[in-house]
């Protein structure tokens, strides 16, 4: 339920954590995103980069915001197996969530630089394959910033992933977007954010641009959380 899922987002590192509350923001008084922060800030989940900053227009890292989706919708992280979750390691904090994405097929081959990926069979004594597992190589880059257009293709893969007549009963009609800068958007991030544009999660610009490139910001994820809470209640 809609409170479990909370509960479970005072985890996400970077961005929501038990700490601060939106009146100690003194920083988004006049923002574009403050009636979004406030609503997670109100359930105890925003956390500010001090005490009294939330710093709104900051970067989301790739990592930090993989976690906070797949929290939102319901996702665990899994026991990272060494040589099978990209460039992360045992190490790094957000491998359990990236082994978990890997596992579930989630992760965008366009999020992954040098992308390869093999079938690898276990056979028994007699040379029959008993099982197989696809082993995906290539850095995620878990560090750098996500951009607009990573974060709405993650953002649906992991809601459509977890989606069920409960908790969307009624099919969304999804129509081409068009952005003055639709030309901009990598090819395999179109038919993603064409469907999270229509499930209400994200929106362009006032000058009906995406700018599927720009780095997204603190309170645009929070803006997508919170919208994906309020899809799956």
């Amino acid at each position: 339920d809609t409170m479990k899922k909370i509960v479970a987002l005072v985890i996400a590192v970077g961005v929501f954590s038990f700490t601060s509350f939106a009146a100690s923001f003194v920083d988004i008084e006049n923002h574009w995103a403050k009636d979004y922060i406030i609503t997670l800030a109100d359930s105890g989940v925003v956390n500010g980069v001090t005490d009294t900053l939330y710093m709104p227009d900051d970067n989301v890292t790739r990592a930090q915001y993989l976690k906070m989706i797949m929290e939102t919708v319901g996702l665990e992280q899994k026991p990272v197996r060494v040589g099978e979750c990209l460039d992360a390691d045992l190490n790094d904090w957000y491998a359990g969530y990236l082994q978990s994405a890997l596992d579930c097929g989630l992760v965008p081959k366009g999020m992954v630089q040098n992308y390869g990926e093999k079938v690898e069979y276990t056979v028994d004594d007699k040379g029959n394959a008993t099982s197989s597992k696809v082993i995906y190589t290539g850095e995620f880059n878990g560090q750098a910033p996500i951009t607009r257009e990573e974060m709405a293709v993650l953002t649906e893969y992991m809601y459509q992933y977890t989606r069920t007549i409960l908790t969307n009963p009624k099919a969304v009609e999804v129509k081409k977007t068009s952005f003055k800068d639709n030309e901009e958007i990598s090819e395999w991030a179109k038919a993603s954010i064409d469907r999270a544009v229509a499930d209400g999660f994200i929106d362009g610009m006032e000058d009906n641009t995406f700018k599927p490139k720009d780095t997204a910001t603190r309170a645009q994820a929070a803006t997508v959380i919170v919208r994906v809470l309020e899809k799956t209640k």
